[in-house]
């Protein structure tokens, strides 16, 4: 393109600024959107941790409870 200088009527030119900011006002709502998707998704991840471990105790208490039931002369 050539270096000529561009004419913009100034209330052309204001409600440009004005759409710049807004998209910079949407920019930062989804910035703070995204980051509050990851602090859930964190706490899920945590949350469902804990989930799988008491899972995991409770199958190690009905094993150790089958495998006491089970031996001879346990009763």
């Amino acid at each position: 393109m050539n270096d000529m200088p561009v004419f913009v009527k100034v209330e052309d030119y204001k409600d440009a600024l004005d759409v710049m900011n807004m998209i910079r006002l949407k920019i930062e709502d989804a910035k703070k959107t995204l980051e509050k998707v990851h602090e859930l998704k964190s706490e899920e991840e945590t949350e469902l941790e804990l989930w799988h471990a008491t899972i995991e105790e409770v199958e190690r208490k009905i094993d150790f409870i089958d495998k006491t039931l089970s031996e001879p002369g346990a009763m």
